[in-house]
């Protein structure tokens, strides 16, 4: 006997002519739809490391420093003296954004014994509204250490009170429309101050002694970052006297091809200054490129390739 659906639903059979309602056995259940293990705990996720410190050092003494309080870096500047300041204060130096209180290194680190190194940087930090530096031979990038919060309990105790009680108070100067600047290296050679693009500066060296070479028109090579460079005498460069006269000299690697070092008096360090204080000249393919406006004074701006040419 065959079923036969009814149009609103159910079944029906016909049986000697007649039709009759059939209910249909009931459907087996569906089976069960397998479990699903449970997802595995999802690991805790990595900690960058990031560069989150800079680690200082100068003469043997070593320092780690959040980077998040770090304003810039820059040449060791004079220092003027601060009568009647606390122990640990080195002096004062005028920086591009206002005046800063030099601490000692060694006092920092809890090392009070004088550090017989010269610096030639200053690490200019700010902090709780106030701004000091910390002198240094170097300063490298990398990631945060234990004595980052070695420096951060030194800066809630009392010696940090007392010399931080001399340093200048920041003055937030108002919101104003961002003014175009141009980047300079300031420098001396053949008794000048002079200046290069900072981006054409690949890395400024310490006074070193070139490697002497039988090539002529170089002073020497010299050795950064891996690469063997040849060395050009700045000051003869210029027609003056030359840089290398005393021995070591402060060496300038600039972004050419090929690269070059030049060998200089003195350093520097970089200077930012409004764009429309830099007047090009009209002669394109001179030694100088243009001039800067600063103190008062016309410094020349030298055109890297020029300057470099080997």
């Amino acid at each position: 006997m065959s079923r036969h659906p009814l149009p609103g639903g159910g079944w029906f059979t016909l049986a000697e002519g007649e039709a009759r309602r059939h209910d249909a056995p009931p459907r087996p259940p569906a089976p069960a739809a397998p479990r699903l293990a449970a997802p595995a705990p999802m690991a805790p996720p990595r900690r960058a490391m990031g560069l989150a410190a800079l680690h200082l050092s100068l003469g043997g003494v070593a320092l780690a420093i959040p980077s998040a309080l770090a304003e810039h870096i820059i040449a060791m500047p004079v220092l003027r003296p601060l009568p009647g300041a606390a122990p640990g204060v080195a002096g004062l130096a005028e920086t591009d954004g206002g005046p800063v209180l030099v601490l000692e290194t060694g006092f920092v680190a809890g090392q009070p014994a004088p550090v017989e190194e010269a610096p030639g940087l200053l690490l200019v930090l700010r902090e709780g509204g106030r701004r000091f530096g910390l002198p240094a031979a170097r300063i490298e990038a990398g990631p945060a250490i234990a004595a980052t919060r070695a420096f951060q309990a030194w800066l809630a105790s009392p010696e940090a009170a007392a010399a931080l009680a001399f340093a200048p108070a920041v003055l937030e100067a108002e919101a104003a429309r961002p003014v175009p600047q141009r980047r300079l290296v300031m420098f001396q050679a053949a008794g000048m101050e002079l200046a290069l693009p900072a981006e054409s500066v690949v890395a400024v060296l310490p006074a070193t002694q070139p490697l002497p070479t039988p090539r002529r028109g170089l002073a020497g090579l010299a050795t950064h970052r891996g690469a063997v460079l040849p060395v050009l005498d700045g000051g003869l460069v210029l027609g003056g006297r030359a840089a290398l006269t005393g021995g070591a000299a402060p060496l300038i690697r600039l972004a050419l091809w090929p690269e070059v070092l030049v060998a200089v008096e003195q350093i520097g360090g970089v200077r930012a200054l409004p764009a429309a204080d830099v007047t090009p000249l009209a002669q394109r393919d001179g030694l100088v490129a243009a001039f800067a406006r600063l103190g008062g004074a016309p410094v020349p701006i030298l055109a890297p390739h020029r300057f470099g040419a080997l």
